[in-house]
């Protein structure tokens, strides 16, 4: 992904919602509020699109409904209303003579083989459980408790755990978001020379493995829980990095007992409340010896600024999440104060990130 500066994408986005504004101008004010309704539609075409594998299909060329059909094994008249809402939704065209469809650019990242591939998203923003809990938004509002929580009876992280497909999928959301920002972040920051990089709750190493790549003579700790630690090791041994980089089983909750020279936490704190994330934090710090950094990487919403992007993963957040939110960059700088940590006011931008940097004095 091209490491576009962070303005001129949020600039693009506003510029892009400004042009559908004015073209709403020019409709009745219903109609443009029956195409709001719609919006659920164009999610879920696209999640039946990644689902059913129909994006790896057209990878091939255009093909025709009933071709595409037979290849995915479904049927072939509602494959071909499927595919008119995705090019309704600008993920195809469609010959008007033939009827064979084409991926546009946009569709192709719901392809598993493209480099920004963002079929897992899409499969889970479509999962029944995220729809339903974005169904209890209204709820949420009223009572400012987890939309899932309230319609699951439950956790996001209880039900994951009672539904390990729907885990799996959502562990593959995460990996494919941040490997589309991870070569960008491991440029953008400063890494000191010969430094040991840290990954708290890092996953399975993708943005690590990264950062050593990109960085000679830099070594690295992995941080997760022991099921996640299973799976980092070959992944990382497939990078080859298994020799730079330490696997350690941990709990971001309890002790992280890992001595680095900078640390590093990427979307996490947006899934937690303010005292789970004093409390994340805290762990951290402990373990944080005298002059070492953290890095703080998450999606930033200034509290009366509403930018084109981070508003409605805000919202995401509260249906989805327990007690998450999405914060200023004022906001996370509390966080860290709290915890015995000083913001340094050294800040950088990854699209659709920012990095905020803290030292253990």
């Amino acid at each position: 992904m091209p490491s576009t500066p962070i303005p001129v994408v949020l600039a693009t986005l506003a510029l892009r919602r400004r042009l559908k504004q004015l073209a709403d101008r020019m409709v009745p004010p219903q109609i443009a509020m029956l195409d709001v309704g719609e919006g659920v539609g164009g999610v879920q075409v696209a999640a039946a699109i990644a689902e059913l594998g129909i994006a790896d299909v057209l990878a091939a060329g255009p093909m025709t409904a009933a071709q595409v059909a037979a290849r995915v094994d479904c049927d072939e008249d509602t494959t071909l209303r499927l595919l008119r809402g995705a090019v309704a939704g600008g993920l195809c065209t469609m010959n008007r003579r033939t009827g064979a469809v084409k991926l546009t650019r946009m569709g192709a990242v719901l392809r598993s083989d493209h480099p920004a591939s963002l079929r897992a998203w899409m499969r889970y923003k479509g999962m029944r459980s995220t729809m339903d809990a974005w169904g209890g938004l209204a709820e949420s509002v009223r009572t400012g408790r987890s939309a899932f929580e309230i319609v699951h009876g439950m956790s996001v992280w209880e039900w994951y755990a009672a539904h390990p497909e729907e885990e799996h999928v959502f562990a593959s959301t995460m990996r494919q978001a941040t490997e589309i920002s991870a070569r960008a972040i491991a440029r953008v920051y400063p890494w000191p020379d010969g430094a040991v990089v840290c990954d708290v709750a890092g996953g399975i190493g993708t943005l690590l493995s990264a950062v050593v790549r990109e960085t000679a003579h830099l070594r690295g700790v992995l941080v997760d829980s022991a099921a996640m630690t299973a799976v980092a090791r070959p992944f990382l041994a497939d990078r080859g990095v298994a020799d730079r980089i330490d696997v350690v089983d941990g709990d971001i909750f309890g002790v992280i007992d890992v001595t680095a020279d900078v640390y590093t936490i990427k979307d996490v704190l947006h899934d937690w409340d303010d005292e789970r994330c004093r409390k994340i934090l805290g762990a951290v710090a402990a373990s944080m010896p005298s002059g070492s950094k953290l890095v703080v990487i998450e999606y930033l919403q200034p509290r009366h600024r509403p930018n084109p992007y981070s508003p409605l993963l805000d919202l995401h957040t509260l249906t989805q999440r327990d007690g998450g939110r999405l914060r200023s960059r004022a906001e996370l700088s509390a966080l860290l104060t709290d915890v015995g940590l000083r913001p340094t006011g050294r800040t950088f931008s990854v699209v659709p990130h920012d990095l905020l940097e803290a030292e253990k004095v």
